[in-house]
């Protein structure tokens, strides 16, 4: 019965995989485990590298949550992942930002923010998505300027990454939209 993904069943959950969904949900701070984690239980090895690669990019490190949540939902829109751009918003609702700029995010791939430094990373993260290759000294020289250090650029440019990579993921996939997420968007 397909009731998570459009192509694969939701994987079996072992005492093993209900412990990596604890995890998740918790580090998330999430009320549920989102589907895309339920659909690659699947693979249970792949489960292994793919949760902490989200773990330590998007929820650790000293670029905060909600700037990195902003860029995931700028690329995912850019690269078309209905799934991981319906996640993270409403991920970014959840964490105060605001429906405009949500909605600017999605139609645009960017924001205006009161910090100019938040646009300017958002900028940076989503031309990367773009074009791996488009990075160069005057980027980290203006991002420095605006009050990024190497290791703050370091993890933009790695949440860039991560972004495309997780959408490659669920639109391979073609992973269900959560109905808790689905609630929370609607409430905006």
């Amino acid at each position: 019965m397909r009731t998570i993904s459009q192509i694969v069943d939701d994987g079996a959950v072992t005492p093993e995989i209900d412990e990596s969904f604890n995890l998740i949900k918790k580090a998330l701070k999430s009320p549920f485990t989102p589907n895309f984690f339920r659909v690659w239980a699947t693979s249970p090895e792949s489960l292994k590298g793919i949760w902490p690669v989200m773990n330590h990019i998007l929820t650790s490190g000293r670029v905060g949550r909600r700037l990195k949540e902003m860029i995931f939902v700028a690329i995912s829109s850019l690269k078309g992942c209905q799934y991981c751009e319906a996640a993270h918003h409403a991920f970014c609702l959840h964490i105060g930002v605001t429906p405009e700029q949500i909605d600017s995010l999605i139609k645009n791939y960017t924001v205006e923010t009161s910090e100019p430094k938040e646009k300017a990373a958002i900028d940076f993260a989503v031309r990367l998505a773009k074009d791996s290759h488009s990075s160069s000294e005057e980027d980290f020289q203006m991002l420095r300027e605006l009050g990024f250090d190497d290791e703050e650029i370091m993890e933009i440019i790695a949440m860039s990454g991560m972004s495309v990579f997780y959408n490659h993921l669920a639109n391979a996939t073609k992973i269900n939209i959560d109905e808790g997420f689905t609630k929370i968007i609607s409430r905006k």
